[in-house]
């Protein structure tokens, strides 16, 4: 089977320190060259990425934090204007390590059925347990949910799933194009639910592969449930899902979430959580900042 070169494309911001051992874990027998975009972080991490040594690694610099979705939405432009080689990327965390041939494996499974537009691997906890075994989508509920019961696909290579992990995955640009790209709406959380949706609704798969893993530091990124955190995941719960959820989701997600936050002490968490739906109301997208200007 005849191999196109494939792009590697991270999203870096202040995560420079991990990004040689993410790097070095690339591993494959065909031709990737690796795409970091720097998301505005410091002059310090920079001038770190800039000193990771891998001769397949291309680095870019955002002026700005154009968040997770701007971010991949910057490089997918470098892309289609510098590299028209490229026909798939895999987008991949810093906070997470490959695995030898993973991307082979995954392009040549994109390769058997030209309907599917993206592909995740399983993703362990550095423990081993599983963190993401495919994704099942509650669009009444407005909820996505990890590692659903499969017990009835023991034994497939792979198969269909709701939402792809934007942790690790392999796209077809072509088809992530044709859908809009990422919703930098969002900025970030959701986005991955958002573009599975739309990628769905033109006919096209995600699959979920079983025979393939990574491990992912989870806790790197959800050690801090941070107020910041809590505003996005309010706010674009609603932008992603307001049209299909049903009021008493809605009702029941408000009360659940200040309950939760009042009852643990997080006043500023509550807080946020009231700001990210009156936002929503307002019709505020993007960045927290820019939506406060």
């Amino acid at each position: 089977m005849a191999h196109s070169t494939i792009s590697v494309l991270i999203i870096s911001y202040k995560t420079s320190h991990l990004m040689q051992d993410l790097v070095d874990s690339i591993k494959e027998n065909i031709e990737v060259e690796i795409l970091i975009v720097d998301n505005a972080s410091t002059d310090e991490t920079f001038a770190e990425l800039e000193s990771v040594k891998d001769s397949r690694v291309k680095l870019l610099r955002s002026e700005k934090n154009l968040g997770f979705t701007g971010g991949i939405n910057f490089g997918l432009k470098y892309m289609l204007e510098n590299m028209p080689h490229i026909k798939h990327f895999f987008l991949f965390n810093p906070d997470a390590l490959s695995s030898p041939s993973l991307i082979e494996n995954l392009f040549e499974l994109l390769e058997s059925d030209k309907n599917i537009a993206a592909a995740s691997p399983q993703i362990l906890f550095p423990d081993g347990k599983p963190w993401y075994s495919g994704a099942t989508l509650n669009i009444n509920k407005g909820r996505v949910y990890n590692n659903p019961k499969a017990s009835d696909k023991k034994g497939a290579k792979y198969y269909d799933v709701d939402v792809f992990s934007g942790c690790a995955v392999l796209f077809d640009l072509e088809k992530v194009i044709k859908v809009g790209m990422f919703n930098e709406d969002l900025f970030m959380y959701y986005d991955e639910a958002d573009l599975a949706i739309r990628l769905k609704e033109q006919g096209y798969r995600i699959v979920y592969t079983p025979e393939l893993s990574i491990v992912h530091d989870v806790s790197y990124t959800t050690k801090n449930i941070t107020h910041l955190k809590t505003y996005y995941m309010t706010r674009n719960k609603f932008i992603v899902f307001n049209k299909k959820m049903s009021l008493s989701s809605k009702v029941y997600f408000m009360l659940h979430e200040l309950a939760y936050h009042l009852k643990n002490r997080r006043g500023k968490n509550a807080i946020f959580h009231l700001k990210g739906f009156i936002d929503f109301l307002k019709g505020k997208k993007g960045s927290y900042e820019a939506a406060s200007l």
